[in-house]
């Protein structure tokens, strides 16, 4: 068994901060070779779930397992554990009436001064919805991928939920490899504070910004990427997501570059 000891103040007053967090968020001992158990979970992961702390604690992980879990990715995630790395990967879990719901999640080791593992921290993120309007709009989906403009969508927290092929190749990505991850991949560092902060006030104030990004491609190559940024509401009026069209515009900066010299 690990050496966490919740009885602790000092460990009591660590957990305690994630009591309300928005994200669920779960802790369980680093007992891999037996197999770990939840010993904290905190109250939006028990809302997601539908368990109650006592139905959890001291419980596998196993029990959120179902028939469309992702078995390859569970033996990567204890491999990846086993190795002393952080783990991120997405599977199916489900619920305690069985409802299947799709999640992300990050787990982390927990160290002791030592150095020594004693127990894991796992943040989920619950993507079913956005998982589902994706299936809903599978033809949507097939004419974007076949657009040859440059199409990226996040959620609110700017974290990439959907890209065509022809933004992915554009800056040397393939999909998978952007799906999940910050739009701050895409930053240079070149721009200041003020750009950022006049985009955020366009689309809070008006919902859309348009402007000139000096982007970075995966290889680190720069670009000026003009951006028309959308922000998306579902039928309800509820802002959903950020899309974005974007057009490489370096040849044309270049060209008037020129003819100014």
């Amino acid at each position: 068994m690990s050496n966490l000891n919740l009885d602790s103040i000092s460990i009591k007053s660590f957990i305690s901060a994630f009591d309300f967090a928005i994200e669920p968020i779960a802790i369980t001992d680093a007992n891999l070779q037996d197999g770990v158990k939840f010993v904290y979970l905190n109250k939006s992961f028990l809302k997601e779930t539908g368990y109650t702390q006592e139905e959890l604690i001291g419980e596998s992980p196993k029990i959120l397992q179902g028939p469309q879990s992702d078995k390859k990715m569970l033996a990567k995630l204890k491999e990846t554990l086993l190795n002393g790395e952080e783990f991120k990967g997405q599977t199916i879990n489900y619920k305690k009436d069985s409802t299947p719901y799709i999640v992300q999640w990050s787990i982390s080791p927990l160290k002791n001064v030592y150095s020594k593992t004693v127990a894991y921290i796992s943040i989920h993120k619950i993507i079913t919805k956005e998982i589902d309007a994706q299936n809903d709009n599978i033809l949507f989906d097939m004419i974007i991928q076949q657009s040859p403009q440059a199409i990226l969508v996040s959620d609110l927290q700017a974290n990439i939920i959907y890209t065509n092929e022809t933004f992915a190749k554009n800056i040397g990505y393939r999909v998978d490899e952007l799906v999940g991850q910050h739009t701050r991949i895409l930053k240079s560092g070149k721009q200041s504070t003020s750009f950022y902060e006049k985009m955020w006030n366009g689309l809070l104030k008006d919902e859309k910004f348009e402007g000139i990004f000096i982007s970075k491609k995966k290889n680190g190559s720069l670009f000026y990427d003009k951006k028309v940024i959308r922000l998306v509401k579902d039928k309800d009026g509820v802002p959903k997501y950020y899309m974005a069209v974007c057009h490489d515009v370096t040849n044309i900066k270049k060209a008037l570059a020129s003819k100014k010299e």
